[in-house]
């Protein structure tokens, strides 16, 4: 039976940084305005902003994989948890998902864009841009299906089984259902972050005691050329749980562990994060917030009012355009600059 599920929003006013924010600004300005202040386009034009709204909400093939892979896996790590992982349960989550992204598929692909209320619920890219990839809808669905077989499969699960066994504390997301105020950073005690809003939280994470945690994150594509160093965000996972734990981004005595499974591959690589490790992200996200500063009104991160659409320029790499989910309203937006 197809879940028509209804995530909660969640709003601030305030400039918000995370590792997704930061590397759309550096992929293309452009669809960084367009994505974080689509409010902007109603002072341009009405219609336009209905535009972007739409155009914020539609999702490409890859973009829907790994959506579905996250709650898949959710869904099984909570079977696990409650001692219920059977073939026959694993395969009722298996079934609820394909059922759940054929439903979703059809009512994309018949839905009329033109004259839906862009409050509605979103659609895939493909459609919305009149590209018939009906021949690529097992294909999806099964991708996501072998994810799940693969992290079944991967080296992981027998540890976190004897986790659960040991009953260590252990907190599984819920993507389906964010909880936009667990996900906050605690930063009022860092004075450049005070007025930003950090939102992060690791897919898997267990407390062994009061001073060890283990911190597990998935991809659900191809793992990087270079995995010699710990990425970024498993830094900004760590940087969180200090500060949540003891107010400050210091880590004494706390042993943190950080691991990334690549479930397409099962490759797993993970490191010991070093106080050093902290600091670095400390001082990125400093950086970050200091150029995205640049594109506000007054530098204002409280009032976090964008400038002028002009001041966010375009990419010149014409194959980012290709399958951006913007290309409509960023192209309708070009008759008013």
């Amino acid at each position: 039976m197809y879940r028509n599920f209804q995530h909660r929003h969640h709003k601030t006013n305030k400039l918000s940084w995370s590792n997704t924010r930061i590397s759309l600004l550096e992929f293309c300005e452009k669809k960084y305005f367009l994505n974080y202040y689509t409010f902007a386009l109603k002072k341009i034009d009405q219609k336009l902003r209905e535009t972007g709204i739409i155009n914020k909400k539609l999702k490409t093939l890859e973009m829907w994989i790994g959506e579905k892979t996250h709650y898949l896996i959710s869904d099984y790590l909570n079977l696990l948890k409650d001692k219920e992982d059977t073939d026959e349960n694993i395969n009722k989550i298996k079934e609820g998902i394909a059922e759940e992204m054929r439903y979703e598929f059809e009512n994309s692909k018949n839905k009329n864009y033109e004259e839906a209320n862009f409050w509605e619920w979103w659609g895939l890219c493909e459609h919305y841009y009149w590209e018939n990839v009906d021949d690529q809808l097992e294909e999806t669905i099964n991708k996501v299906l072998t994810n799940l077989d693969n992290f079944i499969n991967s080296p992981w699960i027998e540890k976190i089984k004897n986790f659960v066994d040991l009953k260590y504390p252990i907190y599984v997301e819920n993507p389906k259902n964010p909880d936009f105020e667990s996900m906050k950073v605690y930063t009022r005690n860092i004075p450049e972050l005070r007025d930003v809003s950090i939102m992060a939280w690791p897919d898997f994470w267990i407390r062994f005691s009061d001073s060890k945690f283990l911190i597990l994150d998935w991809k659900s594509w191809k793992e990087p050329e270079h995995t010699l160093w710990i990425p970024e965000q498993l830094k900004v996972y760590a940087l969180k749980l200090l500060l949540k734990r003891n107010k400050t981004p210091e880590l004494g005595n706390i042993e943190i562990e950080a691991h990334e499974l690549y479930v397409p591959s099962r490759n797993t690589y993970g490191w010991k994060i070093q106080q050093e490790d902290i600091d670095d992200i400390l001082n990125l996200i400093i950086q970050d917030v200091n150029f995205q500063k640049t594109f506000l009104v007054d530098q204002d991160t409280f009032k976090n009012q964008p400038l002028s659409s002009t001041a966010f320029s375009r990419t010149s790499d014409e194959e980012k355009c290709q399958n951006c989910p913007f290309r409509k309203v960023c192209e309708d937006l070009k008759a008013f600059e």
